[in-house]
This record gives C-alpha cells, sequence and structure tokens, in this order.
C-alpha cells in the first residue's frame, strides 16, 4: 500500500497546457512541495488553504479520503477537526456571554443541574473563563480520550458523560479528575474534559442541543451547511477516513466528549469560520460575535484567549502574534491559524499521524507572496469537479463527477504524453464513467472543457 502513495498524491492538473498566473506558479510551486512532504511524512490526504482579509486567496486538496475505496480527497471532503472543534465551543460562549445569558466569571453550577466542584477545594467555585483558558483544575491527558473511542457516534449523550464524569460517585468519576490546586490557582493544563464540559454549559443555558446550538448560531449562518457533529448527519464516506502511521484505517469512530473533538467538516466549509475571525467577528454581514467580544475572545495581550493558543511569532519573527489551534487524535491531524497583523491565517486538514509541521512552515511563508486580487471563479469550477479513481485507473474505468457543474456540451479529452489526443467522450450527465481499457500501459493527460472553456485538467496511470 505504500508504494502506492506517492502515485495517491498527485495533483490533477497540467501546467503546461495553459499559461500560468503569479498565484498559479504559487501554487505549483506549494503542490509540489505538499505531495513530497505528505509522501515523506506517510500523510494518506489533505486539504489546505489560505485566508486574506475576506476571502481565501489559495486552497488545494491532495491525496486520498479513503484508500481503500478509491476516494480522492476533495474541496468538498470532510474532515475530522479534532480539537479544533474546541474553538467553536469557545464561541458559543462568548455569544452567549455577549447576550447577557452567561457570566464567565460567575460559579458554573449556577447553569448546571449537577455539581461540579474539586473535592480537594470544595469552596473554591470553578469559572467558564478558567474552563476556557484551561485554569479550571481539571486534569485529563490526550490519551484519556482512546478510553471512550467507539465506531459511530457516541451511545453515551453528553448529558450522561457530564452527570458521571464530574460528579464524585458518578460512574465515570476518578479522584485524578482533578488536580490537587485550586481553580483559578491551578497552572495551565489543557482538558479535553473542561471543553466537553463548557459544551454542557452551552446546551443548558440555551436550552437545545449543544450541536443544534452550533448548527443554529455558528454553522448555518457561516454556510458552514454541511458539518455535523455526529456521522448520522453527514453523508456516507463524505469524511476522511483517519489513519495510522502504517496507513490502517481506523474506522470512523467517535467519543463522548464530542464538543472538544468530533467536528466534521470540509475546508471550503472552514474557511468561512476563519473568514469571520480575520473580520473582527464578522462574515458577508453575519456578526458572529460583536467587535467588543471579539476583542475579548481574542486578545492582544493576553497568552490564552478563549479556547486559542496565543504565540509570539509571525512569519518567523517576534514582532507580532498569532492565534492558533491544532487537533491531534487517531489517525487526525488539523491546524488552524489567525495572523491578526495582516487578517490572514491558514487551515490545515489531514487524515493521518505524520508530522504537518514543515508544510504549515511552508504554506505560512506562503502568505505574502499570493496576490488577493487574483482570485479566479475558475478556481470554483475546477475544484467542484471530482475525479475517482485518481491517478490509478481501476479496471481501465475512470468516473467524472460534475457536482453540480452546468452539463451543456461538456467534453472530455485524453491526451498522451506527448499531447496527442487519444480518446474523446461527452459528458451529459452529472456522473459519467468513462472506459479505457483499450489504452497501452502508461501515464495520460486529461482535459474537461464545456465548450471551448476549460474546467478541469488531471493525470491519470493506465496499469
Amino acid at each position: 500500500m505504500k508504494n502506492l502513495l506517492p502515485f495517491l498524491l498527485l495533483v490533477f492538473s497540467l501546467s503546461f497546457l495553459h499559461a500560468q498566473t503569479p498565484n498559479e506558479i504559487l501554487a505549483t510551486e506549494l503542490d509540489t512541495y505538499i505531495q513530497d512532504e505528505m509522501s515523506t511524512q506517510n500523510i494518506p490526504g489533505l486539504s489546505a488553504c489560505i485566508v486574506k482579509g475576506d476571502q481565501v486567496i489559495w486552497k488545494a486538496a491532495y491525496g486520498m479520503a479513503n484508500i481503500e475505496l478509491m476516494i480522492p480527497v476533495t474541496l468538498e471532503t470532510k474532515f475530522t477537526l479534532a480539537s479544533i472543534s474546541k474553538l467553536f465551543v469557545a464561541t458559543a460562549c462568548a455569544q452567549l456571554w455577549e447576550n447577557g445569558m452567561l457570566d464567565i466569571d460567575t460559579d458554573i453550577n449556577d447553569y448546571l443541574p449537577i455539581d461540579v466542584i474539586n473535592p480537594n477545594f470544595p469552596n473554591t467555585p470553578m469559572t467558564v473563563r478558567q474552563l476556557l483558558t484551561h485554569k479550571s483544575s481539571l486534569k485529563d491527558f490526550e490519551s484519556d480520550l482512546q478510553i471512550w473511542e467507539q465506531i459511530g457516534d457516541p451511545s453515551i449523550s453528553l448529558t450522561e458523560f457530564c452527570e458521571n464524569y464530574f460528579v464524585v460517585g458518578g460512574d465515570y468519576y476518578v479522584a485524578s479528575n482533578y488536580a490537587s490546586t485550586a481553580p483559578g490557582q491551578s497552572n495551565y493544563w489543557y482538558s479535553n474534559a473542561g471543553f466537553t464540559l463548557l459544551g454542557y454549559i452551552v446546551q443548558e443555558v440555551s436550552e437545545m442541543p449543544f450541536d443544534t446550538y452550533c448548527k443554529m448560531n455558528i454553522q448555518d449562518p457561516l454556510g458552514m451547511n454541511t458539518a455535523a457533529w455526529f456521522y448520522s448527519n453527514v453523508e456516507a464516506n463524505s469524511v476522511a477516513m483517519p489513519y495510522n502511521n502504517n496507513l490502517q484505517p481506523q474506522g470512523y469512530y467517535s467519543v463522548p466528549e464530542y464538543p472538544a473533538a468530533m467536528l466534521k467538516s470540509n475546508i471550503n466549509e472552514l474557511a468561512n469560520f476563519l473568514i469571520a475571525y480575520t473580520q473582527g467577528g464578522n462574515f458577508q454581514g453575519f456578526e458572529l460575535l460583536q467587535p467588543t467580544t471579539f476583542a475579548t475572545v481574542v486578545p492582544e495581550d493576553m497568552m490564552n484567549g478563549f479556547g486559542w493558543w496565543g504565540k509570539d511569532t509571525w512569519y518567523g519573527d517576534t514582532s507580532g502574534t498569532f492565534w492558533s489551534h491544532g487537533g491531534f487524535m487517531d489517525g487526525v491531524r488539523t491546524q488552524l491559524n489567525y495572523y491578526p497583523s495582516d487578517e490572514s491565517g491558514l487551515i490545515i486538514l489531514t487524515n493521518g499521524e505524520g508530522s504537518y509541521g514543515p508544510i504549515q512552515n511552508k504554506i505560512e511563508s506562503y502568505i505574502p507572496l499570493f496576490d488577493e486580487n487574483e482570485v479566479s471563479i475558475q478556481d470554483e469550477i475546477n475544484q467542484s469537479i471530482s475525479i475517482f479513481p485518481n491517478p490509478v485507473l481501476e479496471n481501465g474505468k475512470l468516473t467524472i463527477n460534475l457536482n453540480g457543474v452546468g452539463v451543456n456540451n461538456v467534453e472530455c479529452y485524453i491526451y498522451n504524453t506527448i499531447g496527442s489526443e487519444v480518446l474523446k467522450f461527452e459528458l451529459n450527465q452529472s456522473q459519467t464513467t468513462l472506459d479505457l481499457s483499450d489504452l497501452s500501459e502508461g501515464i495520460y493527460f486529461g482535459k474537461i472543457m464545456e465548450n471551448e472553456n476549460t474546467l478541469k485538467e488531471f493525470k491519470c496511470i493506465k496499469n
């Protein structure tokens, strides 16, 4: 399987078929670097984007969402976001705070039907602010999530989990759930349990399930219409399969601490969330957060904002600040960065366990190079077309899905390596399977056209 990975990571493009713009040249350079690094790090699939101001200036998809089913990653492929999910929890808390429904500095038990108390400090209340900044005295470990992993959606509800995990005597309670230092006086301790508890607080304060609150107040207004917290709410095989370093599938698993880890989204829709932050809480007229709330959520003088990690590096220097959050679970590595100084950011989503660090550094270095005025609608059309299995054909068959692109006078041309046309097909329906079985073994190039306009170019390999 590993021997196939370099082929599976090929980008479906032909740079020699048209003159490239400066942004396209940069994109080609990134393509080459990212695919090489994916092969080195054994990352099966990846999607990424760069945001500048209020728009996406670069985005791309590489590799395989599902190796066994030969499903390639596209810009519509959803990835499990892992801990990037926490930013949605924090945003929900900030919204309830600005609406006067949640005081972030009062005892959380004012909002809960259960009593959450560190038994070592029974008279010291725990607050939402402490939970948001990981200083609540809850003490759990990243590896604890593995205890709860199960295939499919959680069989334990958020309410049941919280009632039994945080309350002394509960079925999931152990003394080590709480630190030996008091809430507010504890050192920073990253806590998935803490953000799970925040999700429960959002649920109780809003009087609706946590996932419903997020859908109504964050996801849908941001155009994240296909993003979901549960597999039951997404189409089959639309989520990238998680893989370990040996490219063994980990299965579509969940944990009951779902607010902390289990949101699933594609790069197109998650970019809208990032844009809302680059624009001070606003996305295309929708006010995700008020400006004063946004300043509190991502303050310049605070090392830890609401769920974000604050750092003091920016394009390799120490003159500014960037805010970020990464995700780390079995078969999942993700990253979302926001750079306030020029209203930019990046997202990387993967379904493997290899390091994306070098890719992040490379993409970050390219942010100042891209021209935000050079954004093409053609890029949207190109990425809406999926081709599978690709690039390695299966029994000589190639399926093209136009995914909503108009199908009037759309044709597919197949060329050999010297540029001679060898086959031509009419694409008169949304999904068409092409028979290339008569071709000799080798590499071929394809071009999908509507009238005289090129919609997409790709490469395929006939074994």
